[in-house]
């Protein structure tokens, strides 16, 4: 967002409009921030009352500062906003709409006018979108050459009609999320008081669902959402949840160590679905940070943990007496699957587990955490809890195997590709 000034346009009650617990020009400072903005000007007809929502303080938001510009009741015009500062391109986003954080990554990478429009919205936001969408980019020459009086919106309206200025289509801009494992449609709509605000949110929680599941989570993705719809209202932060998920996770590891098999097969069982709330949280309620991107590492330890903590268990009740080398023979299997993992997205720039339809299948049953709980809740339960161990470990093998295999095959497969079309 490099010499780029957003303008907000925020008039109360339709900017304050709440969607999953953040109200609409909240949640466009926090895509801001999010999209390396720090400065941002908000016109506003009602002051008073946009003014004491901007005043509040926001950890979400905090590395972003928002002035407040009263408009008297006059329109928004090209000299208004040139009067802001020196940038070269104005990023100007009507308050009362809902808009992907990837449209207006789209609309800032353009270097000339452009407004957002979309062909082809989905039939269940249809009523709610326009065209043109709202939110347009525009440089510094174009508003030196609109007129002084008429406001900003009718002279890109006339643009459009005359065909003279360019437009991002959200119909067509990329909507694969390589982290969640889908294509999520980008959308912008007006979300205003007058609209249904449960199809917005509907929209904002299923944007929020990771794709290609484990068979567990399958199970999970329901109960979470049900869970996310309401905590989102709530002051609880992704962080808290995370906290929460590794007092949960450390019960676990105590119960396992000290021989509680079934406490720690319950415990494992929760933080199951309580480890997806927190990047759900922080997806619906924008509220991503640097240090979130920490917490698969301390998933990791968690889990590595139990597994650690029920192999001590084995060994040290004589169950399984060569627990410690099933425990060596699943972390290195990990290891090697994270790092053929890695070796595909780097060739690919997807995860292994979305590159094909295989992989797709394969991950539902593939070796994972939440498989390995079922699994040994299962052996818990028949009375065969040392062997469930055992076939996890497998498992985990079986599964690094099949990973390495595609990983070759997918690298040696743009390998020759890329010999062909030197050729």
């Amino acid at each position: 967002m490099e010499n780029i000034l957003p303008i907000l346009v925020a008039d109360a009650p339709d900017a304050l409009v709440e969607l999953c617990g953040v109200n609409l020009v909240e949640r466009l400072l926090r895509i801001l921030q999010r999209l390396g903005c720090r400065r941002a000007i908000v016109f506003s007809s009602t002051p008073e009352i946009i003014g004491v929502e901007l005043a509040k303080r926001s950890w979400a938001r905090e590395q972003i500062t928002a002035q407040l510009v009263p408009t008297a009741g006059k329109s928004v015009t090209a000299h208004r906003i040139l009067k802001q500062g020196h940038a070269a391109r104005f990023l100007i986003v009507p308050a009362n709409v809902y808009c992907d954080g990837r449209l207006l990554a789209a609309l800032s990478a353009r270097n000339s006018p452009t407004v957002l429009v979309d062909s082809n919205p989905p039939p269940f936001v249809q009523a709610m979108i326009q065209n043109p969408s709202g939110p347009a980019l525009v440089t510094r020459d174009f508003l030196l050459a609109c007129s002084d009086s008429a406001p900003v919106v009718e002279e890109l309206k006339q643009k459009i009609e005359t065909g003279e200025i360019d437009t991002v289509d959200a119909a067509k801009v990329d909507d694969y999320i390589v982290s969640m494992r889908r294509r999520v449609r980008p959308l912008c709509f007006s979300a205003s008081s007058e609209h249904n605000p449960h199809v917005a949110e509907r929209v904002i929680l299923d944007s929020a669902q990771n794709g290609t599941l484990d068979l567990p989570a399958y199970i999970h993705a329901p109960i979470e959402n049900a869970i996310i719809s309401r905590l989102c209202k709530t002051r609880i932060t992704p962080n808290q949840i995370t906290i929460a998920g590794f007092i949960i996770g450390c019960s676990a590891t105590l119960a396992f160590a000290l021989g509680r098999i079934g406490l720690g097969i319950i415990a494992a069982l929760i933080l199951g679905i309580v480890d997806g709330l927190d990047g759900k949280q922080s997806r619906v309620k924008i509220e991503m940070t640097e240090r979130g991107k920490w917490e698969h590492y301390l998933d990791y330890l968690i889990e590595n943990s139990w597994w650690t903590a029920i192999a001590f268990h084995l060994w040290q009740s004589a169950q399984l007496r060569s627990a410690f080398y099933f425990l060596a023979l699943l972390v290195g299997s990990h290891l090697l699957d994270e790092f053929v993992k890695r070796r595909a997205k780097m060739a690919t720039g997807r995860l292994l587990d979305d590159v094909a339809p295989f992989d797709r299948a394969f991950r539902v049953i593939a070796a994972r955490r939440n498989v390995y709980v079922w699994v040994l809740g299962c052996g818990f339960l028949l009375g065969a809890f040392p062997q469930s161990y055992a076939i996890i470990c497998g498992w985990a093998t079986v599964s690094a195997a099949v990973h390495l295999t595609r990983s070759v095959w997918i690298c040696n497969a743009l390998r020759r590709q890329v010999v062909d079309s030197r050729a």
